[in-house]
């Protein structure tokens, strides 16, 4: 399962891909919503039931049906950007390794309490075993892979996004 810096990679993709729009401005609030909601989901390890209900796409649809009751109606754009930012750490979190059980997450809840595993093995788990001799260079080897992998499709995102739009 990703890292939180590959979390908020894939959360500053979606908000630079789809949050609020101002044409040839990114303002940081609109970006730090989907930021915040892709690292959102893992607050399940402060009551133990990680990968569990917050790792879901129902709980993606509420997080951004709370921005949309938030903003009264006026942010639909940053609205989907949160629910799609909370989505891509279910779709990484799947596409990811996982060493404890259960493995995968419960992304269908609350329509099935069933675990999803893609096998895909894209991201390394990330060890919280700081006994382990190899804690600190597999950890770090992760997160560069991530930054590897996502920092670029983040840079296309941002410039893009800056681009006049009469350039696109």
């Amino acid at each position: 399962m990703p890292s939180p810096v590959g979390h908020a990679l894939g959360g500053l993709i979606v908000g630079l891909a789809v949050g609020d729009r101002e044409p040839g401005a990114v303002r940081p609030w609109a970006l730090a919503l989907p930021v915040i909601a892709a690292v959102a989901p893992d607050i399940d390890f402060l009551w133990g039931r990680h990968n569990m209900e917050t790792h879901s796409l129902g709980a993606a649809l509420l997080a951004g049906l709370a921005v949309l009751a938030w903003t009264r109606g006026r942010g639909p754009g940053l609205a989907l950007a949160v629910a799609l930012a909370w989505s891509s750490h279910v779709l990484f979190d799947w596409l990811g390794s996982d060493t404890t059980p259960p493995l995968g997450v419960m992304a269908l809840w609350p329509l099935s309490s069933d675990f999803y595993f893609a096998n895909a093995f894209l991201f390394d788990a990330i060890s919280r075993r700081t006994y382990r001799p190899d804690f600190w260079s597999h950890n770090l080897w992760a997160v560069a892979k991530e930054v590897v992998m996502l920092a670029p499709v983040a840079g296309a995102a941002w410039a893009l996004r800056r681009r006049p739009s009469s350039d696109r």
